[in-house]
């Protein structure tokens, strides 16, 4: 079994981890915010791709009451 661990290394350890989730979510958001363009733009290309599908799909179904 562990020894408890006394206050201030408790303290500190939690200091520390939550020092290491901030610069981790902040480098996350500044990754994010500089590819958000790319990603958008083939957001946009898969969501023509599959209207324009879905439009093709509906005019050559035989059955025209099915979307």
């Amino acid at each position: 079994m562990e020894p408890p661990r006394n206050l201030i290394t408790r303290i500190l350890e939690a200091a520390f981890m939550l020092a290491l989730a901030a610069f981790l979510i902040k480098t996350a958001v500044g990754w994010i915010l500089e590819i958000w363009p790319v990603l958008f733009a083939i957001a946009m290309v898969i969501a023509v791709i599959i209207v324009i599908y879905r439009i093709w799909k509906h005019k050559h179904d035989k059955d025209l009451g099915q979307w």
